[in-house]
């Protein structure tokens, strides 16, 4: 697909001109959707299926973990990854064998997650507010996601990458509105940092 950049020039109309007590992920995913060529929207479907808990087996993650698109690799790595981290936090605290319980997945697509990070993952772990941790965790993921895939490069990366922040947006308005507001105000200043960037074009 050759039109990245026009559909990045009109994140920030989607965005900005909404107040934070209307942010629609679904009005947003539907719009970036129908923009994209077949190629992209098959993408998109697989990012999707993927935030459904329901969904998230071995034979989902090897899958996306062989996917071609970058991102789709690396972020479902990431989520296997924190998973795992969790299931073996949670089995030593216990005393138990944590390898029954871990989602085992032979595959070569690997989150390079650094020392600092998993000592941070520890931490958020321990932490015994379960808000709070839940907070922390999607910084953490929110923070992987900017790493990851910087802004200002026009490739669909760009675009998945947005959604999964949004998604994470969608998510603590339904937890928690102040987080949902701070996190959104967040997005919106990234996209405004991407769309004078694609001025430039």
């Amino acid at each position: 697909m050759g039109n990245y950049h026009y559909i990045i020039a009109g994140l920030p109309e989607l965005v900005l001109n909404a107040d934070n007590k209307g942010f629609s992920y679904d009005a947003i995913r539907e719009s970036v959707y129908y923009s994209s060529d077949e190629k992209d929207r098959r993408l998109i479907e697989w990012f999707d299926f993927g935030t459904n808990e329901e969904n998230l087996n071995a034979h989902f993650y090897r899958a996306a973990m062989n996917c071609k698109n970058r991102f789709i690799r690396l972020w479902f790595a990431l989520d296997l990854e924190i998973r795992n981290r969790k299931v073996e936090f949670v089995a030593n605290k216990m005393g138990r064998e944590s390898a029954n319980y871990k989602i085992q997945v032979n595959s070569n697509a690997d989150p390079h997650l650094t020392e600092e990070q998993l000592q941070k993952l520890q931490a958020i772990f321990a932490n015994r507010n379960i808000l709070e941790k839940e907070q922390q965790l999607d910084k953490f993921k929110w923070e992987y996601i900017t790493e990851m895939n910087e802004y200002g490069e026009f490739n669909m990366d760009v675009i998945l990458a947005f959604l999964a922040k949004g998604k994470l947006i969608d998510r603590w308005n339904k937890l928690d509105k102040e987080t949902g507001e701070q996190m959104f105000r967040k997005l919106v200043d990234e996209v405004r940092g991407t769309f004078k960037g694609v001025e430039k074009i």
